[in-house]
């Protein structure tokens, strides 16, 4: 009886101790899942994350944005010289033929002393010579200039293509369409009574808008004549300005095609590395799951991944460790 006794307690107090140490293993694992989750870790997925997706998103936005912004100076900087340039040239078209004109009409009218001032308009030759295009819209013109005890509203036209206004002031005849800009142009025109050809820019208002233009005045020699050479400015450089509009435009189209395609690619880099990441981790976690069970005496934990890379080999690893513990546990309860 009293061995049976010895026995049985025996028995029992490896039933308490082998139930306090289940208890303690599973208070162990609930306090490292709970302080697993209290604890922020930048575990394997944030770094993927991190790594191949937030930081080549950086830098693929920073890169696109620099090249269009390069793009962009370019294509500003290459308009704008362009139109410079071109604005130089039609100033200098614009003054070259004001005296062409002036001395073509010199040589008429010293061929023709007897041609009265009434008759010039009328006078299909001098108003060939006098009246030539310039741009696309507008002509030159033969304008009488004032005596000197005259004002400036004397300036009269003689050749111009409108025959409303022969013989009328130059000055008072385009004083609506000058609006802001009359004093300018008086300025500009008043100054050939110095007997000094000039030129210059004034603003035109046209149909409820207001262009440049630009104006070159040159003396007929040996005469009181002068002649004016005007158009607007963007009869030549419109052509650049609309290059400039299409450059834009194609700068605009191929910032949304680079956007639309980066964002494609980053849509789908993000999934891949989102599906690996989270496949990755899981096993990590597995693992990790399962050596703190081994740790706390847990043999019989079932290990199952299927991984052929790095984690497959330190899951066999772990598997190898677990055989070699349960091997050595029973060699030590066959030895008692």
């Amino acid at each position: 009886k009293k061995e049976n006794e010895i026995k049985n307690k025996q028995i029992n107090e490896r039933i308490d101790d082998k139930d306090k140490t289940t208890n303690i293993k599973e208070k162990d694992k609930k306090k490292k899942k709970e302080k697993r989750k209290r604890q922020f870790v930048f575990g394997i997925r944030s770094k993927m994350l991190l790594m191949f997706r937030v930081i080549p998103v950086l830098l693929t936005i920073g890169l696109s944005f620099f090249s269009l912004k390069q793009m962009d100076n370019l294509a500003s900087e290459i308009t704008s010289q362009s139109t410079e340039v071109v604005k130089e040239l039609t100033e200098k078209i614009i003054i070259d033929q004001a005296k062409s004109v002036a001395s073509q009409c010199s040589i008429f009218l010293k061929n023709n002393p007897d041609l009265n001032k009434d008759d010039f308009f009328f006078d299909l030759d001098l108003n060939r010579i006098s009246i030539q295009k310039v741009g696309l819209k507008r002509y030159t013109a033969l304008i009488e200039i004032p005596s000197p005890d005259q004002s400036d509203d004397y300036f009269t036209i003689w050749c111009h293509p409108d025959q409303k206004l022969i013989g009328k002031s130059l000055l008072k005849s385009f004083k609506a369409n000058l609006g802001d800009s009359y004093e300018n142009f008086k300025g500009i025109i008043n100054k050939i009574r110095l007997g000094k050809g000039n030129f210059g820019y004034y603003q035109w208002t046209e149909d409820g808008q207001i262009k440049d233009k630009f104006i070159a005045v040159e003396h007929i020699e040996q005469s009181k004549y002068i002649i004016i050479s005007t158009t607007y400015i963007d009869d030549f450089t419109g052509p650049i300005i609309d290059l400039q509009k299409k450059s834009n435009q194609t700068t605009d189209e191929t910032r949304n095609i680079n956007v639309i395609i980066c964002s494609f690619l980053i849509l789908i880099i993000g999934m891949c590395i989102i599906l690996y990441g989270y496949s990755l981790s899981k096993n990590i976690l597995k693992l990790s799951d399962a050596a703190d069970r081994i740790s706390i005496g847990e043999l019989d934990v079932s290990i199952k991944i299927s991984s052929k890379d790095e984690i497959g080999a330190l899951a066999d690893a772990i598997i190898r460790m677990q055989d070699s513990l349960r091997f050595s546990i029973e060699r030590l309860r066959k030895r008692r």
